[in-house]
């Protein structure tokens, strides 16, 4: 069989969105040294969404663990380690909302893995997962 009758794999992304009335995503970044991206500061005044035109109610930011779209086959394992090290100062740094997205962008169908290191580093954060699984963009 060739190459065409194979699958593409499914590509991971990985991330922690970090939330709270008082969070502040510049100082979590300039304390923790870990990139925040999708930066919301508590009352920034909210382009669009919910808030349009409103200060936001809180500071909001994602945490990417993982991009195999950049980085593939790439392990979550260090991102993981990573979080875990400095959860308990971005929670003193105000985020009180800590949850972990994973988005699967797959070609045919829905197949990826998590290594038993991954699983492990993910229960061990004590946070809930949400998984979303969606055909690619073509």
């Amino acid at each position: 069989m060739g190459r065409m009758s194979q699958p593409l794999p499914a590509r991971r992304f990985l991330y922690c969105l970090l939330q709270g009335e008082a969070f502040s995503p510049s100082l979590a970044q300039a304390r923790t040294g870990l990139l925040l991206v999708d930066a919301n500061e508590p009352g920034e005044v909210a382009p669009s969404g919910r808030y349009e035109g409103r200060a936001l109610p809180y500071g909001s930011a994602m945490l990417v663990l993982l991009d195999e779209d950049l980085e593939p086959g790439v392990s979550a394992l260090e991102p993981l380690r990573r979080l875990k090290a400095r959860l308990p100062e971005l929670r003193s740094l105000g985020a009180t909302g800590v949850s972990l997205y994973l988005v699967v962008a797959y070609e045919r169908q829905c197949d990826f893995v998590l290594a038993p290191e991954e699983l492990a580093e993910l229960a061990a954060l004590g946070l809930p997962l949400a998984v979303s699984c969606h055909p690619a963009a073509t």
